[in-house]
């Protein structure tokens, strides 16, 4: 075999070896997208029965000792969750009915509606179970929000990134309060590495609840 030959196949070997290491690299980077979905849908789900199963006072933010009074939904109110059933109480902070939700749905995915009156809620989950010790900032993990006020502390820098929309509507304001019916919408976007650079996808879920299943 002459010199020629073997610069030539090792020029082969190194395009073969090239499109498995690219193909291998793709295939890491579609895998992480789809375990931060299905991880951020599981969580989102988790919340949105929580929400379902509260106290209906609290879901409607009565200030009344009866728990069909009339809801107090136009101002933004606390709802009690938790992230896992041995975690402490984590608060879910609402959105206005008043903000439209063509303006929550129609925001690009990580970055927060500017004048909107929307409240983020920022959260980190440790899904992997590693418990790093490393941890950063909300400004600079996520970047585009608008509030850092509703926040937990000190995200892990190994961790899941979330912010969560909640919206609660009363869906027939004329009928008397226990007849009524309402709707809850969490728009949810969580975030994931894509190689080296940082992407974000958003998604929503829907629920009605009555005043009467309480």
């Amino acid at each position: 075999m002459t010199l020629l030959e073997v610069v030539v196949a090792m020029f082969v070997l190194a395009l073969v070896f090239g499109g498995m290491l690219d193909a291998l690299a793709q295939t890491h980077r579609m895998n992480a997208a789809v375990i931060a979905q299905s991880n951020a849908t599981a969580i989102a789900q988790g919340y949105m029965e929580q929400l379902k199963t509260m106290l209906l006072s609290e879901f409607i933010n009565s200030s009344g000792t009866d728990a069909n009074s009339s809801p107090q939904l136009t101002a933004t109110y606390s709802l009690p969750t938790c992230q896992s059933p041995s975690a402490t109480a984590v608060q879910l902070y609402t959105t206005p009915p008043t903000v439209l939700v063509s303006t929550l749905l129609g925001s690009p995915p990580g970055t927060t509606p500017t004048g909107a009156n929307v409240v983020d809620n920022l959260q980190s989950f440790d899904v992997d179970n590693t418990a790093s010790t490393a941890t950063t900032t909300w400004s600079a993990v996520w970047p585009h929000a608008t509030s850092y006020t509703y926040s937990t502390a000190s995200p892990g820098l190994s961790d899941l990134h979330m912010n969560f929309w909640l919206q609660i509507t009363d869906l027939n304001p004329s009928s008397i309060p226990k007849c009524k019916s309402y709707g809850i919408l969490l728009v949810y976007t969580w975030q994931y590495n894509d190689g080296t650079r940082v992407r974000y996808q958003m998604s929503s879920l829907r629920g009605i609840r009555s005043a009467i299943s309480n």
